[in-house]
């Protein structure tokens, strides 16, 4: 068994290899951090010589030539924005309505990125930490890695194969004022969970219909094969309306779902399953 955690990404990856141990999963360990780090300068807007954060900077003024790794992530993002009915949305500019992803233009022949709108900027939170992991996953099984638990800071989980002592890794949803409380339980086997929600106090999922940030304190939480998949659809579903979710759900394969509501009563926080969605 080999386990290590490490900083990355503003949170915190933990690596469990129940089949590798020794040296060996600490040459994996080492090579993973490596990966993250190339990630990071790919898609924070926070590293300033960053892809990212240099077409933030740049594109209002003009068309920015982009690397193939940065296509490849905006190319998914727009798949996402199509599925979702641009629930997901990567584009934010001043919290004015109207800014969104369709103030883009991507030109595919010379891979280059221009906002036809000055105050855009472009934000990966609600993806970058499930293509790290969707990256990671595979650079694993490209190793003949047979099992592996991999989970950023608790909100983003994928795994490889099943737990040792069964025939899934069960993962449950957590509730946000009992640790160690679980509200739900995705059983998952080569596949991946994502959490999205608001705790009190705190909005920084921002809904584009309206550009302003999503309030109450509530959870959305997606299981589906793929991680970006997962924390893209759980970042849409956070901002769409209840009679919206399933809809969107069905455009990707075997994909669950489940949200929680909470309130304060009496001074204590109450939870409630507000809605579920299995295939």
């Amino acid at each position: 068994m080999f386990h290590r955690t490490f900083a990355s990404m503003n949170t915190r990856l933990s690596m469990v290899l129940p089949s590798t141990a020794g040296q060996a999963g600490e040459r994996l360990a080492d090579e993973v951090q490596g990966l993250l780090r190339d990630q990071e300068s790919l898609m924070s807007r926070f590293v300033a010589v960053g892809d990212l954060a240099v077409v933030n900077r740049n594109a209002a003024r003009g068309a920015v030539p982009v690397s193939d790794a940065l296509w490849a992530v905006l190319d998914a993002c727009m798949r996402h924005h199509r599925l979702t009915g641009g629930a997901f949305d990567i584009a934010q500019g001043a919290g004015r309505p109207g800014h969104g992803m369709h103030q883009l233009d991507l030109d595919p022949g010379a891979r280059t990125v221009r906002f036809t709108e000055p105050g855009l900027q472009l934000d990966l939170g609600g993806i970058g930490k499930g293509i790290a992991l969707d990256l990671i996953r595979q650079f694993l099984l490209d190793r003949h890695v047979g099992q592996a638990f991999l989970s950023f800071g608790e909100s983003s989980v994928a795994v490889i194969g099943s737990h040792p002592a069964g025939d899934c890794w069960p993962v449950g949803v957590e509730h946000m004022f009992a640790p160690g409380t679980s509200l739900h339980r995705f059983d998952l086997r080569d596949g991946a969970m994502s959490t999205s929600g608001n705790r009190p106090g705190e909005t920084h999922i921002i809904d584009p219909t309206n550009g302003q940030a999503v309030a109450g304190c509530r959870t959305v939480s997606v299981t589906c094969p793929g991680a970006a998949d997962a924390e893209a659809l759980s970042t849409a579903l956070f901002v769409l309306p209840a009679a919206r979710r399933a809809d969107v759900l069905r455009r990707y394969r075997d994909a669950q779902a489940v949200a929680f509501d909470y309130g304060l009563e009496g001074g204590a926080w109450r939870v409630q399953k507000e809605w579920r969605y299995e295939q």
